[in-house]
């Protein structure tokens, strides 16, 4: 593994240097790249890069603002951003995307987990045209589908948050709201993260990692769910290039994907919306983080068998 920066400047003028990381096996036939989730970072995803290293695949992944060593060596842990921080998010993927392409002839898969696969999702509408001719596909683990009506009275405490809190501070109650009912299902709980995995291992680790499963700050809260308002509108779902490849994967115990019913969900919007290609797998018996459960390398073995097959019709 590579640790590797970028520096990034976003239209106006905001800069951050990006930390990221890249795994590479001798003559990669494909790449990957992963976009992770809230509160967690890329080095996470070590165990499934040398899985696809093995099995022919470059991989690289990058720590996003507020998160991991981004977040760190700014000392901005947990804040996207003073605001437009979901625009942010995105156009800094954008630009490490472009960045790597330009030094090797791989299209890559992006592969996003939970607000990572909303990152890719809301991606392939804001820049749709660019993405059809720079990705293979579009894998989306643990996301799910909600209409934006839904996230209203989210916003307005997000908003209420920030007013009382401040814009730097975090807000447990937030923080509550979102992740805090994840584990109802789950009872009797050990951890707060008994719902990400059957994995005790995976989430012990995730529960003793100070760079895990953090609160966000109150700003990046209304940034966050502004941009989930924005992606889940009918008007961009249509902005989607019909030509993109999607491979959804779940859990059919995650509770974010509603036990796999969002996901569905998600699957008819897209089909819907006319995308051309998209295949969907809930997994028996997984939760949010299928890429950590105890039957990860099963997962792994599909996403790795549908790249391939992607592949041999390019």
């Amino acid at each position: 593994m590579k640790e590797l920066t970028l520096n990034v400047q976003s239209n106006d003028c905001d800069e951050n240097t990006l930390h990221y990381y890249s795994w590479i096996p001798e003559r990669p036939k494909g790449w990957i790249h992963i976009i992770h989730g809230m509160s967690e970072h890329a080095r996470r995803y070590e165990e499934v890069a040398t899985f696809f290293n093995n099995a022919g695949y470059m991989v690289t992944a990058d720590d996003h603002r507020g998160h991991g060593q981004t977040g760190a060596s700014s000392g901005s842990i947990a804040h996207l951003a003073d605001q437009g921080g979901w625009q942010r998010l995105l156009q800094d993927q954008m630009e490490l995307l472009r960045n790597i392409s330009r030094t090797n002839r791989l299209k890559p898969f992006i592969l996003g987990h939970s607000m990572g696969a909303a990152m890719s999702l809301a991606l392939c509408q804001n820049y749709a045209h660019e993405l059809r001719t720079l990705v293979a596909g579009i894998i989306l683990s643990g996301s799910w589908y909600a209409c934006s009506a839904s996230y209203l009275s989210a916003s307005a405490i997000a908003h209420l948050e920030r007013a009382c809190l401040g814009p730097r501070n975090p807000s447990k109650m937030l923080h509550y709201l979102s992740f805090g009912n994840f584990n109802r299902s789950f009872k009797p709980y050990k951890t707060e993260a008994d719902w990400l995995s059957r994995d005790k291992s995976k989430v012990l680790e995730y529960v003793a990692d100070p760079l895990c499963g953090f609160p966000l700050t109150t700003q990046s809260w209304v940034d966050f769910i502004n941009g989930l308002i924005q992606m889940f509108q009918r008007k961009s779902f249509v902005k989607i290039h019909p030509k993109i490849p999607f491979y959804l994967i779940s859990g059919d115990r995650d509770p974010v994907g509603a036990n796999g019913k969002k996901v569905q969900e998600l699957f008819c919007r897209l089909t819907e919306s006319g995308v051309e290609d998209v295949k969907i797998t809930l997994h028996r018996g997984c939760r949010h983080e299928i890429l950590n459960e105890i039957n990860r390398r099963d997962v792994c073995l599909d996403v790795h068998k549908w790249m391939d097959s992607v592949l041999s019709r390019k």
